[in-house]
C-alpha cells in the first residue's frame, strides 16, 4: 500500500468510534496484506474461507416514531476483555449440540443439484454473540438450538474455549474475528452486553453514522481484511432502519500434508449430465459409517483435516440419480453420525480419485433458522432483546441474517509434492479404492473436537 492510501484510510479509521489500538492494527494489516502480494504463493495449496453470516442484521419494527434520542459515546470505552476461566477444550455437550447445528443446518440449506457450504462454527459464533442480547423465550430459543439447552453461560465459556483453541492452532493461516456495529442515534447499547461480547469472543464495537454512504464500505472493507479478500461484500445499503450487525468472519488457508501430484481428466457424474474434471489420486484414512464410506486427508496443520464421504448406492432410493442419492443421505443424516463417521479413523488407508473444486455461496437463513426453531427473534413483535439494548424508535429484532461462503481444493504446482506422494503410494500396500466421481459430502474438520468447521456438498465440481 502506498502511503498516499496508507493516511486515507487511517483518516477514514479516525472517524470511526473505534480503540485507537484497533485502528493502528487495521492499517498495520493493509500494509502487509499489500507487501504479500508481491510474495510467491505456496506451490500446493488449499484453501477455504468463509466470511460468515452478518447475522444478524437486528432492525426496529417497521413503525419508527419521531428521533428523540442520540448516542454517540464509543461504546467500548470503559470496556475490556476480563480474563475467564475456561476449559481447554469445549465439553461433550457442547460438540454434540453443534454437530447436530452444523448437520441440520446444511440439510436446511442444500439442494439436490447445487453446490452448498456453510460454516456451521461461523454462524455459531455469530448467533453466540447475538444470544447475549436475549431474555426470557428469545434467549431459550437460541439455548436449545446453540447448545442443546445448556445455559447462556456455559455456552459462553464454550464458545471461549472454541475460538481459543483455534487461534492457538501452529501453521498456515487461520483468522477468525468478531464485531459489533452500531448506528450513532436513537441506541442505547448496555454495557453488560459489549462486555460478554469483548470476554468470550472477543469482540470490538464500533458506532459510526449509518446515514453515511460510506459507512457500508468501512464495514466491507473490514471483512475483506478478515477473508483475505475472499468476501468482498457483507453490506450492500444501509437502510433507515438497520441499528446493529453483529458480523463474524473466518478464514482458513492450509497446505496439505502430503501434497499431490498432479490432476487428470476424468469424469463426474453430475445430476444431469457427467462432466470430464480434473481429478487428484492420493491414499488417505480410510472412514466408514452406516450407508457411505470416506477419506480423511490431513493438513500440515494437524488440527484440521478435509473428510470426503461418499454415500453407499445400495443405501438409497436414488440409485441411478446421483444427486438424489447424496440428498437422501444428508436428509438421513445427523451430527452423531457425523461424528462417528471422524471417529472410525484409523491406521486403515484407502486409494482416493478426488475432483479439484472452487465454489461459493450466498445464503440467506432466516427461514432455515426459524424452522429449526429459533423463531422468536425474527419476530417484532415476540423478540426479546432488551439485554442487548433499547431504542426510543420501538424494539429490536433480528431482520436477517446472511451466510456467505467460498472454497477451493486446488494445486497450484506441481515440483513441491511430486517425492512426497510418490514415496508415500509407493509404500502403500493393496487397500480400498474410493472414486469420488458423483456428488459427495465434505468437510473441513477440527480433529480435536471432530466438529465440522466447514460443511457441503459437491454435486457439480465444474460449477465454480
Amino acid at each position: 500500500m502506498n502511503n498516499n492510501n496508507t493516511d486515507r484510510y487511517r483518516a477514514a479509521c479516525s472517524r470511526i468510534r473505534a480503540p485507537e489500538e484497533w485502528k493502528r492494527k487495521t492499517a498495520a494489516k493493509m500494509e502487509q496484506a499489500a507487501a504479500r502480494k508481491h510474495k510467491r504463493p505456496p506451490r500446493w495449496v488449499w484453501a477455504s474461507t468463509t466470511a460468515a453470516l452478518l447475522a444478524g442484521i437486528l432492525l426496529l419494527s417497521s413503525v419508527l416514531r419521531p428521533t428523540t434520542a442520540q448516542a454517540k459515546e464509543n461504546l467500548m470505552r470503559g470496556i475490556s476483555p476480563q480474563k475467564q476461566e475456561i476449559s481447554p477444550a469445549p465439553s461433550a455437550e457442547f460438540v454434540a449440540a453443534q454437530a447436530d447445528f452444523g448437520v441440520k443446518l446444511l440439510q436446511k440449506t442444500a439442494g439436490e443439484k447445487q453446490n452448498a457450504l456453510i460454516s456451521p462454527a461461523s454462524v455459531a459464533l455469530a448467533l453466540g454473540m447475538t444470544a447475549n442480547g436475549a431474555e426470557k423465550n428469545t434467549l431459550s430459543q437460541f439455548e436449545a438450538l446453540l447448545g442443546g439447552g445448556m445455559d447462556l453461560g456455559s455456552l459462553n465459556r464454550n464458545f471461549a474455549s472454541e475460538r481459543a483453541a483455534f487461534q492457538s492452532a501452529a501453521g498456515g493461516k487461520f483468522l477468525l474475528a468478531n464485531s459489533i456495529w452500531y448506528r450513532d442515534k436513537n441506541l442505547t447499547v448496555k454495557k453488560p452486553f459489549l462486555q460478554a461480547n469483548a470476554d468470550f469472543f472477543g469482540a470490538g464495537a464500533f458506532q459510526l453514522d449509518f446515514s453515511d454512504p460510506a459507512t457500508a464500505g468501512k464495514i466491507n472493507s473490514w471483512v475483506r481484511e478478515n477473508t483475505e479478500g475472499k468476501i468482498d461484500k457483507m453490506v450492500e445499503k444501509i437502510g433507515p432502519y438497520d441499528m446493529m450487525y453483529l458480523i463474524n468472519t473466518l478464514y482458513l488457508e492450509q497446505d496439505w500434508e502430503v501434497p499431490y501430484r498432479g490432476s487428470v481428466k476424468k469424469t463426474f457424474h453430475a445430476p444431469g449430465d457427467d462432466r470430464n474434471v480434473p481429478m487428484l489420486n492420493s491414499s488417505e484414512t480410510y472412514l466408514h459409517g452406516e450407508g457411505a464410506q470416506g477419506i480423511l486427508k490431513p493438513l500440515k496443520n494437524s488440527r484440521f483435516a478435509f473428510a470426503a464421504i461418499l454415500p453407499d448406492e445400495k443405501a438409497s432410493s436414488g440409485a441411478g440419480d446421483p444427486g438424489k442419492l447424496l440428498s437422501d443421505y444428508v436428509a438421513g443424516f445427523s451430527g452423531e453420525k457425523f461424528l462417528s463417521l471422524m471417529r472410525s479413523a484409523g491406521k486403515e488407508k484407502a486409494g482416493a480419485t478426488l475432483p479439484k473444486f472452487k465454489f461459493d455461496c450466498d445464503l440467506p437463513l432466516k427461514n432455515a433458522l426459524i424452522s429449526l426453531g429459533l423463531s422468536d427473534a425474527f419476530d417484532k413483535d415476540k423478540a426479546d432483546f432488551s439485554a442487548m439494548g433499547a431504542s426510543p424508535d420501538g424494539k429490536l429484532f433480528v431482520s436477517d441474517v446472511l451466510h456467505k461462503t467460498f472454497i477451493e481444493v486446488d494445486e497450484l504446482g506441481l515440483k513441491a509434492g511430486a517425492a512426497t506422494k510418490v514415496s508415500m503410494v509407493s509404500a502403500s500396500a493393496p487397500m480400498r479404492r474410493l472414486v469420488f466421481d458423483r456428488p459427495f459430502l465434505f468437510a473441513v474438520v477440527d480433529t480435536e473436537t471432530l466438529l465440522p468447521v466447514f460443511l457441503g456438498v459437491v454435486m457439480d465440481p465444474s460449477a465454480g
